[in-house]
């Protein structure tokens, strides 16, 4: 027994000696190797330019460009799946409510669903034609009331040009003028013819005859006044006269009570000018055309007329 453990302890022993020799040994070191490269590659090394740091960045920036774009597609992609996750949820709480409402019966909530529907695009639809009936008659309307418009204007050219033809002139407020003529009176004065006589030795006055020569003091003029409204008026018209400066030299005022429409009425009135000669010019306007309704109209129309004079 003995003999034994010593055996073991013997060979214990051994394998401690050997492994403290192992690890006490050190490995030789490596052998230097030079590397072996060939003229071609130095060379080519040696001729490779530096990169530019300009260039560098503007790649670095060309890159972080397509990445921005990128997150851009996955941003949009993000918003659409979240918008379309929002209407699913959407239509599953209406459908939730509508379960509740209507029980377990799916079909039954689909068809109400598309009645709703129905009835929605039924009323968009009604508005559209709506809002299209109404524009519709808008723009009809416009055009009919420029029709009518145009329409008043052309009857009114023509019954101006009528009216041109037959020889008035519009004075403003449907009221026309027709021509007027102008007459003065002559007086009768004796002209005398003063003769020499040698014989005589003298002068003598001879009576030759007797001539006639218009007195500018007065002065008579005719014409007629319409009324072209359609109800029964009563008009003021004013004839002013002016010599060559533009003095006023006399003037002549016209009133016609209850003028039926499109009726002439004549008028002739005399008036004392303020001239020794033929006046210049001459101005017609109207002052005043009233509507004769809820007056006592006399028994018949009736043409009055007023006139002064003015001088220098």
């Amino acid at each position: 027994m003995r003999s034994v453990v010593a055996i073991v302890v013997t060979l214990l022993l051994l394998v401690g000696v050997l492994t403290v020799k192992v690890s006490g040994q050190q490995p030789p070191p490596p052998e230097k190797t030079s590397p072996t490269t060939s003229p071609q590659a130095d060379a080519t090394s040696e001729k490779e330019p530096e990169a530019d740091p300009l260039q560098l960045l503007l790649d670095e920036i060309q890159q972080l460009h397509a990445e921005i774009l990128t997150l851009r597609r996955q941003v949009a992609q993000a918003q659409m799946s979240s918008s379309q996750s929002k209407r699913k949820l959407a239509e599953l709480r209406l459908f939730i409510d509508d379960h509740h409402e209507f029980g377990q019966d799916f079909q039954q909530y689909k068809a109400v669903k598309a009645i709703a529907e129905r009835e929605a695009r039924a009323r968009r639809l009604a508005v559209v034609r709506d809002q299209r009936e109404a524009q519709r008659a808008e723009g009809q309307t416009r055009r009919q009331a420029a029709r009518a418009e145009r329409a008043q204007r052309e009857a009114q050219a023509r019954r101006i040009a009528d009216y041109r033809r037959a020889g008035f002139t519009p004075l403003g407020l449907d009221v026309y003028v027709g021509k007027m003529a102008y007459y003065y009176r002559a007086e009768n004065r004796t002209i005398y013819d003063v003769e020499y006589d040698p014989f005589l030795s003298g002068y003598f006055v001879d009576p030759k005859y007797r001539r006639a020569r218009p007195d500018f003091n007065s002065m008579t003029i005719s014409g007629s006044v319409l009324n072209a409204a359609d109800a029964v008026r009563n008009l003021g018209v004013a004839i002013t006269f002016f010599d060559e400066n533009g003095n006023q030299v006399g003037s002549e005022t016209i009133q016609i009570n209850n003028a039926r429409p499109n009726v002439p009425y004549p008028f002739t009135s005399t008036l004392t000018m303020a001239l020794n000669r033929p006046f210049s010019s001459s101005t017609t306007y109207v002052l005043y055309a009233d509507s004769a309704e809820g007056e006592a109209p006399p028994p018949g129309p009736s043409t009055s007329s007023t006139s002064s004079s003015q001088g220098k």
